[in-house]
């Protein structure tokens, strides 16, 4: 490590405590560091060489959420996760949080995978030649074995999976050697604990196929910046001047503030218009529109700044629905804090739940996507957790709601963008230093 790099880990170490103490104290800083000097390659997104050297060096050692708790609640359930050309399966063995095994979802006759998509099984059976192996991995039964030459049961058991449990979500590492998960997770867990993710259950869940490179879906998530023009509907209602950025070892932070129009707004459109564009983007998450409707009952005057007021009537409403906040700071209540994990989670909390986005290759194709859609509601006290969602896959081009659908559409057209020989790198900006990180964590597993 050179000084240079020593004292800019120190600086960024700074910066998150810095962040952190004024958060606590229910203010929103603006710490960023300067914006870089070199273009991004672009060849990051369409090399075949490179969505190669990926799969080899970052996703094959990395961390990385294959399902959730809820996806496999009973003994056999199963749920094959894929990254890349590998397919894993994560199996509940038994019950309990040690319950849960992870395995190549292969065949150890001819290779064949054992079980596609999710289901239910007392057994892990190939369709092929019906070869068949227990919940926990070991082998049952073999027809005909007498036909073969000699093995051991041991040596055809199906190979393990590292996988570890945070929150309610399941981690897969394909590296045996991995060090352990909340180390990887470093001060992420504690950071987001207020918003207790254990207590919430997935009321919405979709996956589409997009014809983009996993990480140019990645990256508009990352900032605000294009907030104001893809989602122009959000510009009366959300500031996307300023956003805090908070660097957290691998992972990051930006916080949206709500209830603010953006501070570039030429004008600033009147109240009714400002309800009508938040009730239109709570519709297209699905999300309930009771707050709007407490808001147009109080008649506010033009001109009021709803962040400033939204606080008390949140507090109020998740407290008439029996739903914990406790421990959350006012802005954590009113504001849209985006999480990322490394290296393709992004988790918005809320004081009423949480959206999750999950972003990865489909197949070896650069060009091409798997882009998962997890909306999560926190449970009323006292209520049990109600079963997830079944997933619903979309056709590409499909809806995913009307604010995912502005997401795609400007992507897909971006990623045509990417091949045109007057485009020679992405030139980033202090608004987009967490794209700018990812990318500097993404070439530490690559030059490993």
């Amino acid at each position: 490590m050179t000084v240079q790099q020593e004292r800019s880990g120190q600086e960024r170490t700074d910066q998150s405590g810095l962040i952190e103490s004024e958060i606590a104290g229910g203010r929103l800083p603006t710490v960023r560091p300067p914006a870089p000097t070199d273009l991004l390659d672009k060849e990051r997104y369409l090399s075949r060489e490179f969505a190669d050297a990926e799969l080899a060096k970052m996703w094959s050692k990395v961390w990385q959420i294959a399902c959730m708790d809820s996806d496999i609640p009973n003994v056999g359930d199963y749920y094959e996760y894929r990254i890349g050309r590998e397919s894993i399966l994560v199996v509940r063995e038994s019950e309990g949080d040690t319950g849960v095994r992870a395995y190549h979802n292969v065949c150890q006759h001819r290779g064949r995978p054992l079980k596609q998509g999710c289901g239910n099984a007392e057994k892990l059976q190939c369709p092929y030649h019906g070869w068949t192996w227990n919940l926990d991995g070991t082998l049952r039964h073999v027809p005909e074995r007498q036909e073969f030459c000699p093995f051991s049961d041991d040596a055809v058991a199906l190979p393990k999976v590292k996988i570890d449990r945070w929150e309610q979500f399941y981690f897969v590492n394909l590296d045996n050697d991995a060090g352990p998960l909340l180390d990887f997770l470093g001060d992420i867990p504690r950071r987001v604990a207020p918003y207790k993710l254990s207590g919430q259950y997935k009321w919405w869940s979709r996956s589409t196929v997009v014809p983009v490179n996993w990480k140019i879906a990645l990256d508009a998530f990352q900032e605000d910046y294009h907030a104001r023009y893809i989602h122009p509907e959000t510009n009366s209602f959300a500031d996307y001047t300023e956003n805090p950025i908070d660097l957290i070892g691998d992972h990051s932070m930006l916080a949206a503030r709500f209830g603010a129009p953006d501070r570039l707004l030429e004008e600033v459109p009147d109240m009714p218009e400002t309800l009508d564009a938040m009730e239109w983007t709570f519709n297209a998450f699905g999300e309930d529109t009771a707050l709007i409707g407490a808001l147009r009952q109080m008649n506010l005057p033009d001109g009021t700044i709803l962040h400033d007021m939204l606080a008390p009537i949140i507090q109020a409403g998740m407290a008439q629905v029996g739903v914990d906040i406790e421990g959350l700071t006012e802005t954590q209540l009113v504001d849209d804090y985006e999480w990322f994990i490394f290296p393709n989670i992004q988790i918005h909390t809320l004081a009423f739940g949480s959206w999750m986005f999950r972003m990865r290759p489909n197949g070896v194709d650069p060009e091409s996507m798997i882009f998962d859609m997890w909306f999560l509601h926190k449970v009323p006290e006292g209520m049990d957790k109600p079963p997830a969602a079944e997933n619903i896959h979309v056709e590409t081009g499909g809806s995913c709601g009307a604010v995912m659908d502005q997401d795609f559409n400007n992507i897909v057209i971006q990623q045509q963008g990417l091949h045109s020989s007057g485009f020679q790198g992405f030139r980033m900006s202090a608004m987009e230093t967490r794209i700018t990180h990812f990318h500097e964590t993404l070439d530490r597993y690559l030059e490993a």
